[in-house]
């Protein structure tokens, strides 16, 4: 796919070319090979990639005259680009079989953009955009000060790597329409926790699948460690390093490309509800989230020993 063009509505048919095949999971239910439905979870997972990679190139006829979308979506589009960044090198990681360690880290990434990315566009107040924009800004103040101090120190010496961070801070800035000074150094969150985001839009019940646990991938807790980086003798108790990375399995595919559908079906829904092509895509979409759950279920039924 060529990711440097933009895709203009147009015909389904043109839309199914950017779109990988649709993978078949027939006979799925009898499927007594654990290996085999790791390899569909696999294709399916860059299939759902497919879709978020084509939303988030997507222009609606407006957009297309205009050369660009408007700041609010750009950030909804922002977040499906770096959504599809991710997924891309979870495939890349997956491939080789054996890097879940870093995938779970990645994972929890992917995560937080979807909700993010659903959460914006379910809500209704456009002044959370506003937020997200200059509360994330609030390291960049801290830095700023930081910086700004220690060249006083220095009595205005400005040493090049700090000049190259300031024009950085100013850029960003410049592009957000605020001022640093304006910014605020102490941390706040643009629309509540993540626990508020997903109650939000109806999933706070999935706060501690979606968020606590796989938080302990990106932190590197006592669990991660324990379960991934250590290996214990259970005689003497004895700890001893485990250097070899765990195995990617369908469960670190499959249940993260359906969360991400949940994201990409409302947002184009919100920006592109007038163009006829987007229900043939929501169809599409649901038969994929239909296909990942069908091997989902299949693969949690050998793991059961059923």
């Amino acid at each position: 796919m060529d990711e440097s063009k933009y895709l203009v509505a147009g015909t389904p048919e043109g839309f199914e070319e950017q779109l990988l095949p649709a993978v078949d999971t027939s006979g799925v239910e009898n499927e007594s090979d654990i290996e085999k439905l790791n390899e569909l979870a696999f294709e399916l997972y860059k299939e759902a990639l497919s879709f978020v990679n084509l939303a988030s190139h997507l222009l609606g006829q407006d957009a297309a005259a205009n050369g660009g979308w408007p700041r609010n979506q750009a950030i909804c589009a922002g977040l499906l680009v770096r959504i599809s960044k991710f997924m891309l090198v979870v495939t890349q990681l997956s491939a080789g079989g054996n890097r879940a360690e870093v995938v779970a880290a990645l994972n929890r990434s992917i995560l937080e953009t979807a909700v993010n990315l659903e959460f914006l566009v379910a809500t209704e107040d456009d002044t959370y955009f506003d937020k997200f924009v200059t509360l994330g800004l609030g390291p960049e103040r801290e830095l700023h000060d930081t910086i700004q101090a220690n060249i006083a120190t220095r009595g205005g010496e400005i040493l090049p790597i700090e000049r190259r961070i300031l024009n950085s801070i100013d850029d960003v800035c410049r592009m957000s329409s605020v001022k640093i000074e304006d910014i605020e150094r102490k941390h706040k969150d643009w629309a509540g926790n993540v626990r508020a985001r997903l109650q939000a839009i109806g999933k706070e019940q999935q706060y501690t699948a979606m968020m606590r646990i796989p938080s302990h991938a990106v932190h590197g807790s006592w669990v991660d460690v324990y379960k991934n980086h250590l290996e214990v003798d259970e005689k003497s108790g004895l700890f001893s390093p485990k250097s070899n990375f765990s195995y990617v399995d369908e469960r670190h595919l499959g249940p993260i490309a359906i969360l991400v559908m949940d994201a990409v079906a409302p947002y184009l829904l919100r920006y592109f509800s007038e163009i006829p092509e987007t229900r043939w895509l929501l169809a599409r979409m649901k038969d994929l989230v239909d296909r990942i759950s069908c091997v989902g279920d299949a693969h949690e039924r050998l793991l059961g020993g059923e």
